[in-house]
């Protein structure tokens, strides 16, 4: 077995399709043909089954995917390695950070990083926390900004600080005057909230379920920046990250108690899988950030 069966093996999963597969490698059908039957041979198994022009992995074939994918991805990563080794003056550096957190320190950080290192390509990607996790396992990402601790077992994590959520107002909202409100006064209150795909709506929905509250929810969106955008014109109220709103000026944000209600944030790390010396560098830059800067506090 070699690294191109593996390769030809991910294009086709990619693309279901030999010919999109080949075009994809610059490789005949013909020969991308071949290597899959080379492979299926060497391990006795079939990998997909063929309906027409289009083939599908079979159970097998899924199962195979994942050490596929993992092992040439630690092969990218362990010439990228290489070519950091004297200095960082070459490769690409992947981060992923959950969008719920409008992380304020985060541009900062990039900036620093890019005029130290200007040769090193970085790539941030806005990811779910779970699918960030899984692309850290995979070793496609190098480092993750989420939610602490992690959730998969396959996934380490560092803790950076700890964010309360409170309801944001607009100036002339109802409630912008309150200096903090309880779960069980909300029920009546019109709110604009992440999609139920986030983890932090799970814990707010939690958090109502806790106070024997139902949420009156008329408005579901997928960042925290439009969230507050909608809160501004005053009509809804909407529960975000206090970091979110610390610099948002059209809004009044309230605590939330009975009970306070916080996430905690870390790094997070492929657990196994060296870490690059970008990767490490970048996350020692990101935590001697000053705390006020991190905590998203107006200075």
């Amino acid at each position: 077995m070699e690294l191109r069966h593996l390769r030809y093996f991910l294009a086709i999963v990619e693309f279901n399709n030999l010919s999109r597969a080949s075009e994809k490698m610059c490789v005949a059908q013909s020969t991308l043909s071949h290597a899959l039957r080379q492979l299926e041979e060497e391990l006795d198994i079939v990998l997909f089954d063929r309906v027409g022009r289009t083939i599908r992995l079979t159970q097998a074939g899924r199962v195979f995917h994942d050490y596929a994918a993992r092992t040439c991805n630690e092969t990218m990563r362990a010439k990228r390695a290489m070519q950091e080794l004297n200095e960082l003056d070459a490769g690409t550096f992947t981060l992923g950070a959950i969008p719920v957190f409008p992380l304020s320190f985060l541009p900062g950080t990039v900036s620093s990083f890019n005029q130290r290192y200007p040769k090193v390509r970085i790539v941030v990607q806005d990811l779910l926390a779970a699918e960030l996790e899984e692309k850290l396992a995979l070793g496609t990402l190098d480092l993750g900004i989420a939610f602490h601790p992690a959730s998969r077992n396959d996934v380490e994590s560092e803790y950076l600080f700890t964010e309360r959520l409170v309801l944001a107002v607009g100036r002339d909202h109802p409630l912008a005057q309150k200096h903090r409100i309880q779960w069980k006064t909300l029920d009546s209150i019109p709110l604009a909230l992440l999609a139920p795909k986030f983890s932090t709506r799970v814990l707010i929905e939690d958090a109502f379920k806790a106070a024997k509250v139902q949420p009156w929810v008329v408005v579901e969106m997928d960042t925290t920046v439009s969230l507050l955008a909608i809160a501004a014109e005053g009509k809804l109220a909407t529960i975000v990250p206090e970091r979110a709103g610390a610099n948002f000026e059209c809004v009044n944000l309230i605590p939330i108690t009975h009970p306070e209600l916080s996430r905690k944030l870390g790094l997070l790390w492929p657990k196994g899988i060296g870490r690059t010396r970008v990767a490490t560098t970048f996350a020692d830059m990101l935590k001697g950030m000053p705390t006020n800067v991190r905590h998203g506090q107006k200075t």
